[in-house]
């Protein structure tokens, strides 16, 4: 690769690192960037933990997944990779075996002579290090292969920082949400509950006077009544809170228990479709799934006039696709913006989740949620 095009090629490395936003796929994207642009058959990432003496995280590239699993656990920064963490200067090695500082490698590592290491550095603070191995073809890894990477490890540490902050400001607005959420409950508590509560009180006092069997048995009926309702007041302040089938028995059963629910209280036909075939998924996947959910049906029962609704969650290869439908009286998604309905709460559980949320409306012809989100 002659100079020009490799200035080429780094500036579009630039573009397509910085042009992510979570961390995952910047740091995927870098390693992946890095072995195309010096031909190394192999390359890493290894973030540094906040004590500076290990690695917390590991992300290759040119690693099948038997050879990930033959290797085992992941590494932690000794031998090599510990000289990195200690001097944050770049390193290259045209046959690292022969290196006394290398130790190690454990016995299914496949073999790797040519090294070129270089520190990621995010506010002069080491954030992680980038190592390539076995340049192809054979060879040792040359100065120009040094300083393009230098320049590619400076510019992965703005998209570094810039998804950090990204990821900051979704999680800001996550908790400021759980906030509105949770002032709702407490007044919810204080103005059904409590008023209950006391007029429970009230009956009790009433037994208390009844001057006959008959006004006695009257009142303790009227008081039953009141504790029923109470009750079941409190069980669906539970589950809107956290519902114990979605711990105890997943998301398939816990949906088709929020299904029933809203078809008993609202009046809505609730269809629940779910093609999991009883399988798990990851405790913060099946939250936001559910979460979504839930706040669907109870825009469907409060605005969309709807008689039926259906949702339809089903496992793809590597995500979960769930889609939600109403035939009620739709709205116009560009007038009402991301802010309407819920749908920015949606948005922010779907995006925290590296995800996509697409809606589908139009007065007078239903709604449409189709949730993406990836999963291992």
């Amino acid at each position: 690769m002659d100079d020009d095009h490799r200035r080429r090629a780094l500036v579009q490395a630039g573009i397509a690192i910085t042009s992510e936003l979570s961390l995952d796929a910047v740091l995927q994207t870098l390693v992946r960037i890095a072995a195309e642009l010096t031909g190394a058959r192999y390359s890493a990432l290894g973030v540094i933990d906040r004590s500076g003496t290990s690695l917390v995280r590991f992300v290759t590239h040119g690693l099948d997944d038997a050879t990930r699993a033959a290797i085992g656990d992941l590494p932690t920064g000794r031998g090599i990779l510990g000289v990195l963490i200690h001097d944050a200067r770049p390193l290259r090695l045209d046959d690292l075996t022969r290196d006394p500082r290398s130790v190690g490698f454990p016995p299914n590592h496949p073999p790797m002579h040519s090294f070129l290491g270089v520190p990621v550095m995010t506010r002069g603070i080491a954030f992680g290090n980038l190592y390539l191995a076995e340049k192809q073809p054979a060879g040792g890894f040359t100065e120009e292969d040094e300083e393009i990477v230098t320049l590619l490890a400076a510019q992965a540490a703005v998209a570094i920082e810039n998804a950090g902050s990204v990821q900051r400001d979704a999680l800001r607005r996550a908790v400021q949400a759980q906030e509105v959420e949770r002032r709702r409950l407490a007044r919810e508590l204080h103005d059904e509950t409590g008023q209950a509560l006391t007029s429970i009180l009230l009956g009790l006092t009433a037994v208390e006077r009844a001057e006959t069997a008959a006004e006695a048995h009257a009142a303790a009926a009227e008081l039953r009544t009141l504790v029923v309702e109470t009750l079941q007041s409190v069980r669906r302040l539970a589950v809107e809170l956290r519902p114990s089938a979605l711990d105890d028995f997943g998301l398939e059963p816990a949906l088709r228990r929020l299904g029933q629910s809203v078809r008993e209280a609202g009046g809505v036909d609730v269809q629940v479709e779910t093609t999991l075939g009883g399988l798990r998924l990851a405790p913060d996947v099946e939250t936001a799934v559910y979460r979504i959910v839930q706040e669907a049906l109870t825009n469907v029962v409060k605005h969309a006039d709807a008689a039926r609704a259906s949702i339809v969650v089903a496992r793809k290869t590597d995500s979960v696709l769930v889609m939600i439908e109403d035939d009620g009286r739709g709205f116009d998604p560009a007038a009402r913006g991301d802010g309407g309905l819920g749908l920015l709460g949606m948005r922010e559980r779907v995006e925290l989740l590296d995800g996509s949320l697409q809606v589908e409306a139009e007065p007078g012809r239903g709604t449409t949620l189709v949730v993406t989100l990836p999963v291992q």
